[in-house]
C-alpha cells in the first residue's frame, strides 16, 4: 500500500476537475462506511412535520406544542 505522500505526488499534477472528482469519490466512500442508508418512513414523516412547522408564519407556543405531543403520544402508545 502506498503512503499519502506518494499518492499526493501522483495526483497533484492532475487537472483540478480530476482531483475534485477523486475528492468527491473519497467523501462518498466515507459516507458509505458510516452506514448512511435510506431514512425510515417514520423518520421521513417526522422530518416532513418539522419542515411544515418551519414553514408556518407563527410556530406553536408551548401550550400548543404540549397538545401536539400529547396527541402524538396517544397515537403511538394508545
Amino acid at each position: 500500500m502506498r503512503d499519502q505522500t506518494t499518492i499526493w505526488g501522483e495526483v497533484s499534477d492532475w487537472p483540478p476537475e480530476q482531483r475534485r472528482a477523486l475528492a468527491v469519490h473519497l467523501l462518498r466512500s466515507l459516507e458509505q462506511d458510516k452506514g448512511i442508508g435510506p431514512v425510515s418512513r417514520e423518520r421521513q414523516q417526522a422530518l416532513q412535520q418539522l419542515i411544515g412547522i418551519w414553514k408556518t408564519q407563527q410556530p406553536p407556543d408551548d401550550e400548543q406544542a404540549e397538545q401536539i405531543l400529547r396527541k402524538e403520544r396517544m397515537k403511538k402508545y394508545g
